[in-house]
């Protein structure tokens, strides 16, 4: 059993209805806060009578209004006739099927199912929530096609009756109208609903239990002391790896044992190996936080199903540390192959520890939430594509805007830069730099045709932001070369109003700072005296000021000490902006025009 997908109207922050497909493996829904995430999860709780409709003056107008239009809720999972078969028990199971007038049609229809089963056929259902009530679809082949409703379950429906005899022992079908309770309307959905495990912050495993028929951990994991002692109980091999991967999560905590109680059994954790013999130090889970009863409780499930479950974890980094949930989705993919994992998650974290299958972007626009989905193919398309350019997907999530510069210097300072003369956008811009910059100069290159290479990333999907635009040095390109190469690329491409970002920072007193903190103390009347030296009647736009800096660093230490960019750009532009900022001022002008501001 999978899921397939999930279908929102007028729920919470959603109004138009947004359907989300999921991948096997796992699957990744990203948002900001409020955007919906647990909204989808709450969905897949599968809970009847879910109804808060969506409250905005999109559906309520005037001040004091209500709405009368109910939530829509639709969950669609794959599965099995076998699987749907054993989860009803084993012994009966109603089947609805495609019906011409009041009857099933087609002459053969019981051979038909025979096959079916036999095969083993795959059935898609869909369980659809609204107004208090349920209706569950089924399909399956050709034949295999009806609703059944928990509303009015005594309403006969035309369907597929199979029985097994044990005395045969064989399956029996009978064809017929069939209702009541347990029959055709026999809440197919809730079959699925213990598979369903939902893990976040608020809700906490139980610590302590009392004894349980069946060691199947329920969905709420209150069970989990008496889970966990039968297994320690049962399989020792099992409960081994199963503190060894706590162990790699949290390292301070060696073991996790269940113990007997006078009510039942209580869930603890050791500091040491039992080898030790210090049960005395054992802590009560009652004593510690949310995100280790979480972990046990999905490590028990990965390792004791022997069928795919569903595992949705709600904000795994509001109860996890960054490690520790790299080591936790790093063990779920590599030991839980055959389950399903939903993910929500603000953190970019998520998106580099496992081989994500599918990611759905939710935003709000202060109205309503929309998602847009990214599947398994174009992911590796947009991997690829960001790969080339040296990018990082984790570099632009949960970013409002791209502004691409020109080199690593560029990268390091500009989000300074941007926090003083840009504060009103600074904060959503992600500062990149280019690849192989020495392409938009190149003969025969068309500049907007590069541009366009990193345009079209921020077009070609939600993860990645739209592109401010590309910032290059002047270097020794015309003012009309310029203009021209902006105008081409409809200003996606545009350059520093000086030669490169140096020319802005030939600032005496920053230089004397730069080099007393580099442990050389200079004089500021030296400093000066080079500065003009080596500025002469240039312009201070059009000068190579990269080699005016050398030329001071080297003279001025007697060549023991090499002006590094990386290094000494970063302590000028710190000097400056604390202490001369409006020195600064032509690039804030730069920059504020390249953001259209």
């Amino acid at each position: 059993m999978r899921i397939e997908s999930v279908a929102v109207t007028n729920y919470k922050s959603f109004l138009d209805k947004q359907t989300i497909h999921f991948e096997p493996g796992f699957n990744l829904l990203l948002g900001t806060n409020n955007a919906g995430k647990t909204s989808v999860l709450d969905v897949l709780d599968m809970e009847i009578g879910l109804n808060e409709p969506h409250r905005s003056e999109r559906t309520i107008p005037k001040y004091g209004g209500q709405t009368n239009r109910p939530s829509l809720l639709e969950v669609t999972l794959s599965t099995s006739f076998n699987e749907l078969w054993r989860l009803a028990g084993g012994t009966q199971l109603y089947l609805p099927l495609v019906t011409t007038g009041n009857f099933h049609e087609g002459l053969n229809t019981v051979e038909t199912l025979e096959k079916f089963i036999q095969e083993d056929g795959d059935l898609l259902m869909t369980s659809t929530f609204t107004e208090g009530g349920e209706k569950v679809s089924l399909k399956g082949g050709q034949l295999i096609r009806g609703v059944a409703s928990r509303n009015n379950p005594n309403e006969p429906v035309p369907s597929a009756l199979i029985q097994f005899n044990p005395s045969l022992p064989t399956l029996q079908i009978q064809l017929g109208n069939f209702g009541g309770v347990g029959g055709v309307a026999g809440n197919y959905a809730q079959l699925f609903k213990p598979r369903i495990y939902r893990f976040n912050a608020q809700r906490r495993p139980g610590f302590q239990c009392g004894a349980h028929q069946t060691n199947v951990l329920d969905r709420e994991a209150i069970t989990l002391p008496y889970c966990l002692n039968n297994l320690q109980t049962n399989d020792a091999h099992g409960h081994q790896i199963l503190c060894d991967w706590v162990n790699r999560v949290f390292p301070s905590v060696k073991w996790v044992q269940s113990t007997s109680t006078a009510g039942g059994f209580e869930l603890k954790c050791l500091p040491q190996l039992p080898q030790a013999r210090r049960d005395d130090l054992a802590i009560s889970m009652s004593r510690m936080g949310a995100g280790i009863g979480n972990v046990i409780a999905m490590f028990y499930v990965v390792m004791t199903s022997r069928e795919p479950q569903v595992i949705a974890i709600d904000e795994p980094n509001a109860f996890l540390h960054p490690k520790a949930l790299r080591e936790l989705l790093a063990i779920l993919e590599a030991e839980g192959k055959q389950h399903q994992f939903i993910l929500t998650a603000h953190s970019a974290d998520v998106l580099t520890a496992v081989n994500t299958r599918s990611i759905t972007v939710l935003e709000f626009d202060g109205v309503a939430t929309t998602a847009q989905q990214i599947g398994s193919k174009d992911l590796h398309v947009l991997r690829s594509g960001l790969a080339e350019l040296g990018i990082r997907m984790t570099d632009l999530h949960a970013k409002d805007r791209v502004f691409w510069v020109e080199g690593q210097t560029e990268e390091l300072v500009m989000p300074e830069l941007l926090r003083w003369a840009c504060p009103e956008i600074a904060a959503g811009t992600s500062v990149l730099r280019v690849e192989r910059t020495g392409t938009f100069s190149k003969k025969g290159m068309d500049p907007a045709e590069i541009a366009q290479i990193y345009e079209r990333l921020s077009v070609s999907s939600a993860l990645v932001p739209p592109i401010v635009c590309i910032l290059l040095d002047g270097e020794s390109r015309s003012k009309k070369s310029r203009d021209d190469v902006e105008i081409a690329s409809g200003g996606k491409l545009r350059f520093l109003d000086r030669r490169m970002l140096e020319n802005y920072l030939l600032h005496p007193a920053a230089l004397k700072a730069a080099f007393l903190e580099l442990d050389k103390a200079v004089s500021l009347e030296n400093v000066s005296d080079l500065l003009i030296k080596n500025l002469g009647a240039t312009d201070v736009g059009e000068i190579d000021g990269a080699a005016v800096l050398k030329s001071i660093f080297s003279e001025l230490s007697e060549a023991t000490l090499e002006f590094r960019k990386t290094r000494d750009v970063p302590i000028l532009i710190d000097w400056l902006l604390e202490n001369e900022p409006e020195y600064l001022a032509p690039l804030r002008i730069c920059l504020r025009k390249s953001f259209g501001i």
